[in-house]
């Protein structure tokens, strides 16, 4: 028990020990608190004694301008009373004549000395008003001085910041460009990792006003319906303005892989009139996506010397869901599709070898000479038919032993067409019921590979039973989308819009390449 009392008693002074301790820093903390508030009340006491001290030296700053000014006036007084009093002294001293013959007195006439001294006084009062201006304008002319050294000097500060800001926007556009550019790729890099069909939207020129279609940016268009606005993606879109050597830019780097054994496919989707022939066949002095892709083709075979590359062309229409060679030499023979596993291929289709420019521009002027066009309420010169103008291109290279096919499929399909616009009939009606079908079906297989569906209709006509390679997984795609901008013609831009937007949705996987081993080579794959 004891021993519990010397424990609660040690306890207890423990607890009072502590006690003592918060007192005493309680006591300090307010001692130290009180030290900073008598601190403050004597800086505040010093603050309003500087103030005091200043409006003393305020006002006698203006004491002190007073008697300046008041200086400077008695000064130009006294100036001007000594300018008066030499002008007595100058006129005193020439009173004082030497001595001379008396010469007729002469008459003066006489003065009032009241004038006299009032223009005297006048005098007076002018000098020193003139002496005051001067001091006046002096003064004023030196705190003009020193406000001009001022501003030259804000001035070089704000250039001297100016310019600095110029270098850091620069270097922010620097940084801007750069990581643009590194997205791009990014971006172009993931497309090709999904197999993405790339959709470009290209504008016609239209000669009115009321337009229905504005670039927002590079990738971005405005349609307007009425009252409402609507936005739409693209991979590039291309305005009105664009050359023909910019839209090919656009389509470059695909078109050079077929050299590599990838299959391309470029289509031209768009209503009738709205410039898919131009983009992709052009005129003779401006060609168009298809000339100067074969062009880029053999000017990349011919730089490369350790590979020896044959490239054959064909070009067929689907005219009414037939198929037409527009090569032959004997027309009107039947041709039909033959698909062996993935492999689509038309038996009979011509074939020509190309090797140069030349060779080219003949193919396709004769191609399209062949091709059926006709005259309608939209165009003038409308195609009635799809274009398939297809290049293969194989490559043997003496180094690895490697033999690449690649083809190179460019399609100008017809145009969509509204009968209540076209006004067809007869033969047109019928060639307009032929192309809406078509597309409709082409329609229907991007749709149903947009939901990656079981089952792809390709063989619903024959545009897309002949497309079936290009759009099946096996090929690298782009899509323009031709758009006319006049407001007459803005529903079927909106429907064209709408479709690019649903294409470019569209994932077909990964493109692989056709490399095969050289026969009598043992390469591998």
């Amino acid at each position: 028990m004891f021993g519990e009392v010397l424990l609660q008693d040690s306890a207890a002074g423990d607890q009072s020990y502590s006690d003592l301790n918060s007192f005493r820093a309680l006591l300090e903390r307010d001692r130290v608190i009180e030290d900073l508030k008598q601190k403050v009340q004597t800086k505040e006491k010093e603050v309003d004694s500087l103030f005091q001290r200043n409006s003393y030296l305020a006002r006698e700053v203006r004491y002190l301008n007073d008697v300046v000014q008041h200086l400077n006036q008695k000064m130009a007084e006294l100036e001007a009373d000594q300018q008066v009093a030499r002008e007595k002294i100058r006129s005193l001293l020439s009173r004082r004549a030497p001595a001379v013959p008396p010469t007729r007195p002469t008459t003066r006439p006489a003065v009032d000395p009241d004038q006299l001294r009032q223009v005297s006084r006048l005098t007076r009062d002018l000098s020193v008003s003139s002496k005051q201006l001067r001091a006046t304008v002096r003064q004023a002319l030196t705190d003009m001085k020193n406000q001009l050294e001022q501003l030259r000097a804000c001035l070089g500060k704000l250039a001297q910041v100016e310019q600095e800001a110029a270098g850091e926007v620069e270097e922010l556009r620097s940084l801007y460009r750069k990581e643009a550019v590194e997205r791009k790729s990014l971006y172009n890099k993931l497309l090709e990792l999904q197999g993405n069909i790339r959709v470009f939207c290209r504008c016609r020129k239209s000669s009115t006003s009321m337009l229905c279609v504005e670039k927002t940016d590079d990738q971005e268009v405005l349609i307007t319906q009425r009252s409402s606005k609507k936005k739409f993606q693209f991979d590039k879109v291309f305005p009105p303005s664009s050359s023909q050597e910019e839209v090919f830019a656009g389509t470059l780097p695909v078109i050079t892989s077929c050299v590599d054994g990838y299959n391309v496919c470029i289509l031209a989707y768009g209503q009738t009139g709205s410039g898919k022939t131009y983009t992709m066949m052009g005129s003779k002095e401006n060609p168009g996506v298809n000339i100067r892709s074969i062009r880029e083709l053999l000017r990349i075979c011919a730089e490369k010397e350790k590979v020896s590359y044959t490239l054959k062309i064909s070009m067929l229409e689907i005219y009414n869901d037939t198929l037409n060679d527009l090569l032959t030499k004997s027309p009107g023979a039947a041709l039909d599709i033959r698909v062996q596993g993935k492999s689509v291929s038309v038996p009979g289709l011509t074939q020509v070898q190309v090797q140069t420019e030349a060779d080219i521009l003949n193919v396709m002027e004769m191609g399209g000479k062949n091709r059926k066009i006709a005259s309608t309420k939209m165009n003038i010169h409308s195609s009635r038919s799809h274009l398939v103008v297809a290049l293969e291109v194989g490559g043997s290279d003496e180094v690895s032993g490697l033999t690449a096919r690649g083809t190179l499929t460019l399609c100008d399909l017809a145009g969509s067409e509204r009968i209540s616009k076209t006004e067809a009939e007869g033969q047109r009606l019928v060639e307009a019921a032929a192309i809406n079908k078509s597309l409709t079906a082409l329609g229907q297989v991007f749709s149903a590979l947009k939901c990656n569906a079981l089952h792809i209709p390709f063989r619903n006509s024959k545009l897309t039973h002949l497309l079936q390679p290009c759009l099946s997984g096996d090929a690298k795609c782009c899509v323009f989308v031709n758009v006319s901008p006049d407001m007459k013609d803005v529903a079927e831009t909106l429907s064209t819009l709408q479709f690019g937007s649903t294409i470019r949705q569209v994932s077909l996987g990964k493109a692989a390449q056709n490399l095969v081993p050289a026969k009598g080579n043992k390469t591998s794959k």
